[in-house]
């Protein structure tokens, strides 16, 4: 099995994001309201996401992380956001921002070619402004690429990052942690989710990241404890596993619904400050 994320596989996990979003909506009880994620799914998305979700995609994670990140950038004050590997994400197409808000999606080259269009096309309209960064995280150059894209280092900042350290080695994830840190004024947010280590050596999932391997998203980054990983950075964060809030032992989130409870991920959920 590759440890390297191919970018053609980049398209089929958000892809696979957006399924997930949409259906969640869908549900009486929805924990995260993305009136936008059904504009990306089509039919053979679908299939694909049945197909890998019956060999274990960690599902139940990502309207919980959403929602995370949702609450987090309303609440927070901030008056830009930048989002990490930002595939389908559309809350610069559905959160209530406003034009003097920047939002700035940074993706490998080509992975969000198209994306504003096909939103406009199923009638959502960019409620900020909007600003797309072709760059690789695992690189140096993303830092250089940001700026000119309008960042501004001395503001405080919103950084999402969803499902993205699964695809980055530790050494990979402290480069980028430690950059972005740098840019980082003081109120910044950082919210992101990522396995916990044992999830990568729990023998019930071992089939599961075999067939990421074999589809070119290998799982190839974890976290022991992320509030400790983070402190260095200047970071004051709070960590929450899946399973501490499905048994309502986090109060910084919502209830879960049982559906969102009956299967237990080894995942992180986190959010940190810049003090």
């Amino acid at each position: 099995m590759g440890d390297e994320v191919r970018a053609g596989s980049v398209m089929l996990t958000s892809d696979w994001m957006a399924v997930i979003r949409s259906r969640e909506r869908d549900q009486a009880d929805a924990y995260l309201d993305d009136p936008c994620a059904a504009a990306f799914v089509t039919a053979e998305s679908e299939a694909s996401y049945d197909e890998i979700r019956s060999k274990g995609l960690p599902s139940e994670v990502v309207p919980i992380r959403g929602r995370l990140g949702d609450q987090t950038l309303i609440e927070s004050g901030v008056r830009q956001a930048v989002c990490l590997g930002s595939g389908t994400d559309s809350r610069a197409y559905r959160l209530p921002l406003d034009q003097g808000f920047s939002y700035f999606e940074v993706d490998l080259p080509g992975q969000l070619a198209g994306k504003s269009e096909l939103l406009g096309a199923a009638g959502f309209a960019a409620r900020c402004r909007v600003e797309v960064v072709e760059a690789d995280l695992r690189d140096d150059g993303w830092t250089a690429a940001l700026l000119a894209a309008g960042f501004d280092p001395e503001q405080p900042v919103h950084w999402i990052a969803e499902g993205l350290f699964y695809y980055l080695t530790k050494p990979q994830a402290r480069a980028l942690a430690e950059a972005m840190s740098e840019m980082s004024a003081t109120g910044s947010c950082f919210t992101f989710d990522g396995p916990h280590d044992r999830f990568l050596t729990d023998p019930a999932r071992q089939d599961f990241l075999r067939r990421m391997g074999e589809l070119g998203s290998p799982f190839v980054g974890s976290f022991h404890d992320p509030v400790e990983w983070l402190a260095p950075y200047g970071w004051q964060a709070q960590a929450t596993l899946h399973g501490d809030i499905a048994e309502g032992r986090c109060d910084w989130l919502p209830p879960l619904p049982d559906r969102l409870r009956a299967i237990i991920q080894d995942v992180w959920f986190v959010r940190a400050r810049q003090a």
